[in-house]
């Protein structure tokens, strides 16, 4: 556990191929299940202080024990961070995010400890987020994400889904 961030609760990785990488991950790892939000919609998005069109994406969730895998699949040719990430990189890990309600006193820190912000936005009817980038192209990103109420709950739904996940029905939509 982070004594300035608290523990990491989410790996986010890039991916090309959101089918492929899901199979990777429940059939080759075991973890699951995974849920499938396809068409993730922003209702801001600012890549350093620009505000962007809404990237176009596709996220699943799943988790391995108490830590939330983020498979994350940027459509088209967008100019945010995922996209940037995908066309400089190939894909990968992409950041660890730490989760806060107190998302503005978490920011705070993060900025007395010397990170630059990347991008930040606000998932639609969600909490808001940033990427922080601490100057190094070999580190990933610090994601800051905050977590509402609605948020916690299904992110608490998930990870409950994996504590006696037996393989069946790996990939599973929400709502």
């Amino acid at each position: 556990m982070s004594r300035l961030f608290g523990p990491a609760r989410q790996n986010g990785i890039v991916v090309r191929d959101l089918d492929a990488a899901l199979a990777y991950w429940t059939q080759v790892l075991g973890v699951g299940p995974f849920f499938r939000f396809d068409n993730l919609q922003n209702a801001s998005f600012f890549q350093r202080e620009t505000e962007l069109p809404a990237p176009e994406m596709s996220i699943a969730l799943g988790n391995w024990g108490d830590l939330q895998i983020e498979l994350i699949c940027p459509h088209g040719d967008g100019g945010s961070t995922w996209h940037n990430f995908l066309r400089e990189r190939g894909g990968g890990l992409h950041h660890t995010s730490v989760w806060t309600p107190d998302f503005d006193a978490v920011m705070a820190q993060a900025k007395a400890q010397g990170l630059a912000l990347e991008a930040r936005g606000q998932v639609l009817g969600g909490g808001r987020y940033a990427y922080l980038q601490s100057g190094s192209a070999d580190q990933p990103l610090l994601e800051v994400a905050e977590v509402t109420e609605p948020v916690r709950q299904t992110f608490d739904f998930i990870r409950q889904c994996a504590v006696d996940w037996d393989g069946a029905d790996p990939v599973r939509t929400l709502g």
